[in-house]
């Protein structure tokens, strides 16, 4: 006989209830625990891969110049990778959820180290949109099954924290990559500075073996790919809005920050993406718990507002002071607006199509990322910088629409049965 059992027959025979609630107590603790191995093996694949990718984004267009292209180019460079990730994520999506979250981890990871060995083959223009084509691909695999796997295995009182950690660790990547990056560039070259990032690909790689799958397997075969139930899932359709927008913002910062900065006298726009990434640390420690216990648009509508500040100010941006205000007030905002994002999305689709949702949201955000680089590097080229910014800002405010759009849409009450 069980010791429950066992509790309920001397509840029976009038005795106190004081076991029982302990061991109702202690369930409910360990049900609810966020910091778990396979939570932490997580966060730290992440924040390596993250760190090898940052180091790229910011000195990139650097390079670009370097091998003769010009602003055009550096869009073109800058947007690849996520045009490539798009292009991929509706079929990664729909793997996601008919195979496994980590073997895909796994191919996103050894797609980052792949890439980086392209960088290092090429010479020219051509030969880096190879390498970010690679990128691209690895890109959509590790995001995909990254967040759909992070999702099954967050406790779901927790969920906006838990996308807030994770992202944080990301951040980490963010605040020591471009600036060690750009320093690496000076004292050793781009050559290999591409042999760190594959080697930071590795560990990821290696560290991602020891996070187990907790999502049992489905009882029925998933349904097959078609056009019309494996490209987007509908119900995250709103959210991906939002996505695409944060991208249209997000885009050109990653593309054209660095030039820009240089353009009015910062020697290393390394500086940019630490203050940012510092930023976004502070407030992922903070926005996830208020998107839990207040709602996900008390933390999404700030977040998205602050972004359009941080890029509407950029065209006054003559001094360092105005380049850290303009970085800290972007990274307050998408540490705010991005993890709640993700947990709004969770919060409305059914544990089987989490990898399609998340493809969807991803599907978004990518397109506006290369659709920011590439389109408003053009307005940069024909307009100016000046031009530029404040068009990304109202770029960027238009996410507030996907909001609206997915206000009156219910929380699914469906178990999680992805929990271990």
């Amino acid at each position: 006989m069980s010791s429950t059992t066992k509790e309920v027959e001397r509840d029976v025979d009038g005795s106190t209830h004081e076991n029982g609630s302990r061991d109702a107590a202690v369930a409910e603790v360990a049900e609810e625990r966020l910091l778990t191995s396979n939570f932490v093996f997580a966060t730290l694949a992440n924040f390596a891969n993250s760190f090898g990718v940052q180091m790229l984004v910011a000195t990139m267009p650097v390079y670009v110049l370097r091998l003769g292209g010009n602003q055009t180019d550096v869009g073109l460079v800058g947007g690849a990778v996520a045009c490539a990730a798009l292009l991929c994520r509706p079929f990664i999506g729909w793997l996601t959820d008919a195979w496994r979250r980590r073997p895909l981890v796994l191919i996103g990871t050894a797609g980052y180290g792949l890439a980086s060995g392209v960088y290092l083959l090429a010479g020219s223009i051509p030969g880096l949109l190879l390498g970010r084509v690679v990128h691209g691909v690895g890109l959509s695999c590790y995001t995909t099954a990254a967040n759909a796997y992070l999702a099954d295995i967050a406790p779901p009182p927790r969920r906006a924290e838990a996308m807030g950690i994770f992202a944080a660790t990301q951040d980490l990547g963010l605040i020591t990559g471009p600036a060690i990056g750009f320093s690496l560039v000076g004292v050793i070259g781009f050559q290999r500075l591409f042999y760190v990032s594959a080697a930071l690909a590795v560990l990821a790689f290696g560290i991602s073996l020891f996070a187990r799958e907790r999502r049992p397997r489905p009882a029925a075969p998933h349904p097959p790919w078609s056009p019309r139930t494996g490209i987007v899932a509908i119900e995250a359709l709103p959210i991906a809005w939002t996505a695409l927008c944060l991208g249209l913002g997000f885009g050109p910062v990653n593309a054209f920050i660095a030039i820009f900065a240089q353009s009015r006298g910062i020697e290393n726009p390394g500086f940019y993406f630490t203050v940012q990434a510092l930023a976004l640390l502070v407030s992922r420690t903070f926005a996830g718990r208020v998107a839990d216990r207040h709602g996900r648009a008390f933390a999404i509508v700030p977040g998205v507002i602050l972004m359009a500040a941080a890029l509407a100010l950029l065209p006054l941006a003559y001094d360092f002071p105005h380049f850290v205000i303009s970085a800290s007030l972007f990274g307050l905002g998408f540490g705010s607006s991005q993890p709640a994002t993700m947990a709004l999305l969770i919060d409305r689709v059914r544990p089987a199509h989490r990898g399609l949702a998340t493809s969807t949201y991803f599907t978004g955000f990518d397109a506006g990322i290369s659709t920011g680089a590439f389109l408003l590097g053009l307005v940069s080229q024909h307009w100016g910088f000046g031009a530029m910014w404040p068009l990304a800002a109202a770029c960027t405010l238009m996410g507030l629409a996907g909001i609206l759009g997915d206000r009156h849409r219910p929380t699914l009450p469906t178990p999680d049965p992805g929990r271990p």
